[in-house]
């Protein structure tokens, strides 16, 4: 059974004239009286329409001009915008080919442009934010009413809690920055590092190559002792070992070498099958330059630490934070602006009203809220005291390597100069016909590993000077201004 419908006596004069008209069997001036309340209901439903659409258009315009722009590092295109060096690279060039395309560093400086975005956010904020909500009725109860609703919202606003937030931000900004300008000086430690294991490893394959060449020496020399009956078949055979040894190493040179020309091709985002090439050419200078390890200071790696400076604006954005609790239990503004609702009102107009939100009972969450945030501040001080010293544990335990390294490079160099001495004797007693060839060439094998202790102690060396600049600031500020990531 259809359930009836209930009509209101008291409301069946209010009902629009269109909608009790409109029934059969109404008199066709009442229905011409409906279609121009239905006309004029169209319009103002198409002019509301209209006005919306005009507003979210402009919304839209000023949302695209006023997003801030991403960086040239987070527009390159791994793939496409790939740069493949057709010439040999020296050391500033790989520096710049790397801080451009490689993948290692752009990902820090696609943070800076993260925390840019957050930042802006933060500063539009600013102004509090506003939405708009309307109501088109298509029925209503009131003849002489409005057919629509519109209002306006604001949420709680706290100007000071918006200016302080928008501070936190910028540092926030800033600390990316120097977080991506500690990984590139990582960055250039580790192709440094490279570039003189590179260096290394030429001048050793050419000692190599001159070992080798004494080694096959020496086995012909066993052999002719051999043919001619005043040696050993035991002499030829250990003859032929030393120079079986001699040719692996190379090869293991020859391989450490490869392996470390992949892993700089791939630091630099190069593929496989890219052409590349080095100028090795005085590597060290060209990696250490004109640093000074005896003129860098402690005082100038903590000035310089970007490190501490993350940590000094950690604490100031702390303080920030405290802040921002304690103007949480200041009162927040409140905003509201609409017209009457036609289902409850015949009025018209635009109603505006301020008020304000007062914080009562929150179980003192917010006066805890403010000795908490000031506890993390103390916890950041002591924080902060702590990269500190162990900056200053790294910079003594690096300067004790520099000076073992260089007692042993001094050491490595003496007996360089011994076994070349020894060297020369055993070649003038030679040629005067006071010792035999094996005995010179034993002198030659000596002096050529002297060589290559020498070489090895050097790499050691000029590595720890690599780490005492990357640590005193110094290899970081000499290829990267961090003013180029200002706005």
């Amino acid at each position: 059974m259809t359930p009836a419908r209930i009509r209101t006596p008291s409301l069946s004069e209010d009902i629009p004239m269109a909608a009790a008209l409109a029934r059969p069997g109404a008199p066709s001036g009442s229905r011409s009286e409906a279609r121009g309340v239905c006309l004029r209901a169209a319009r103002q439903f198409s002019q509301a329409l209209r006005a919306l659409l005009i507003l979210g258009l402009v919304a839209l315009i000023l949302g695209i001009w006023l997003t801030p722009r991403p960086s040239s590092a987070a527009t390159v295109d791994l793939g496409e915008d790939r740069i493949v060096p057709q010439g040999p690279l020296d050391f500033e060039a790989c520096v710049r080919l790397a801080i451009r395309q490689s993948p290692y560093l752009l990902k820090s400086a696609m943070d800076i442009d993260l925390k840019r975005f957050d930042e802006s956010d933060a500063r539009w904020s600013m102004i509090p934010p506003v939405s708009l909500q309307t109501y088109y009725y298509l029925d209503r109860p009131y003849s002489n009413s409005k057919p629509y609703s519109i209002s306006f919202s604001w949420p709680e606003y706290n100007p000071f809690g918006s200016f302080f937030i928008l501070q936190a931000r910028k540092m926030l900004t800033q600390m990316a920055v120097y977080g991506h300008m500690q990984v590139i000086s990582q960055g250039l430690e580790r192709m440094g590092k490279q570039f003189l294991d590179l260096g290394a490893i030429k001048g050793l394959a050419a000692l190599q190559d001159d070992l080798i060449k004494v080694c096959k020496d020496n086995v012909a020399f066993a052999q002719n002792r051999l043919d001619i009956g005043t040696g050993t078949t035991l002499e030829v055979r250990l003859a032929a070992q030393e120079l079986e040894s001699a040719k692996n190493e190379k090869e293991s040179l020859e391989t450490t070498q490869s392996r470390t020309l992949s892993n700089l091709k791939t630091f630099l985002n190069l593929k496989p099958g890219d052409p590349f090439s080095l100028d090795l050419h005085d590597a060290r200078r060209q990696v250490l330059g004109s640093f000074n390890a005896a003129a860098a200071t402690l005082e100038q790696a903590k000035d310089r630490s970007f490190e501490l400076k993350i940590e000094k604006l950690k604490t100031k954005m702390q303080e920030y934070n405290v802040s921002v609790a304690k103007t949480k239990v200041y009162p927040s503004i409140l905003i509201t602006a609409t017209t009457p609702n036609p289902l409850y009102s015949t009025s018209g107009g635009m109603f505006v009203g301020v008020g304000l939100d007062i914080p009562v009972w929150d179980g003192l969450k917010r006066i805890r809220d403010v000795s908490r945030q000031k506890a993390v501040l103390r916890q950041m001080d002591l924080e902060k005291d702590i990269k500190e010293g162990d900056l200053t544990d790294q910079w003594n335990a690096v300067q004790q390597d520099l000076k073992g390294a260089a007692a042993a490079l001094k050491l490595a160099q003496s007996k360089e100069e011994v076994a070349r001495l020894k060297e020369r004797q055993a070649e003038i007693s030679y040629e005067s016909g006071g010792k035999t060839l094996d005995t010179w060439l034993e002198a030659r094998n000596d002096a050529i590993e002297a060589q290559k202790a020498t070489a090895n102690k050097t790499l050691e060396y000029d590595e720890d000077v690599l780490n005492l600049r990357k640590i005193s600031g110094d290899l970081g500020y000499s290829y990267v201004d961090q003013n180029s990531w200002k706005k």
